[in-house]
């Protein structure tokens, strides 16, 4: 069984849309999944998100990092995932969440811009990120555009694939499980090419 695990110090990062993603990738292709949330906003989440002998186990970790399951989980981890805002407000708490992911992990480690825009300020924290990534030896970066598509998912409660598969935002997401999947050596989705909105917006 693989673990992936999706941990950030700050909250609002987009860590439990995007285990929610992922759980929502190996399901549609018939890979058992179970998916674990530590975080206590969200206690009835996973009642139909759990089988026997998975193939892959998507923890979702609570803000709080610090505690002693986080560590042990992250230590088991065959991939970790770090979510982070592209502001630089969120940039102590993501520079902490990265040590410590790195004094417990031995496994690749993958940073995700969620909610990225033309902005100015998108554009000076990529260019930091860039170099940190560089002198952190991270393994890589994934973009998630800004998008009302996310927002949509999260109300429906199902997979931005479900809202508009050909939405930037979606085929990002799809990017960003695919990239998973190779690190770990998991399924890669077959996806088809023609494509078409689910859900009005």
């Amino acid at each position: 069984m693989k673990t992936v695990v999706f941990v950030s110090e700050k909250g609002g990062v987009g860590k439990t849309r995007l285990s929610d993603e992922l759980y929502f990738y190996y399901t549609r292709q018939g890979v058992p999944a179970s998916l674990y949330s530590f975080d206590g906003q969200y206690k009835n989440r996973n009642t139909d998100k759990k089988v026997s002998n998975p193939d892959v186990a998507i923890v979702d970790t609570p803000g709080r990092i610090m505690d002693t399951k986080t560590t042990q989980t992250i230590e088991g981890a065959d991939m970790v995932v770090v979510p982070v805002r592209p502001t630089g407000g969120n940039i102590e708490a993501f520079t902490r969440t990265i040590a410590l992911v790195k004094d417990h992990a031995n496994c690749p480690v993958m940073i995700v811009v969620n909610g990225a825009n033309r902005f100015s300020a998108t554009t000076s924290f990529m260019e930091w990120l860039e170099k940190f990534r560089t002198k952190e030896k991270l393994d890589a970066i994934m973009v998630i555009p800004q998008s009302e598509v996310l927002v949509q998912a999260e109300n429906y409660r199902c997979s931005v694939n479900e809202i508009n598969r050909t939405s930037p935002a979606t085929q990002a997401v799809n990017a960003l499980c695919d990239k998973i999947s190779v690190l770990t050596g998991l399924p890669v989705e077959k996806r088809q090419t023609k494509s078409k909105k689910l859900v009005a917006k």
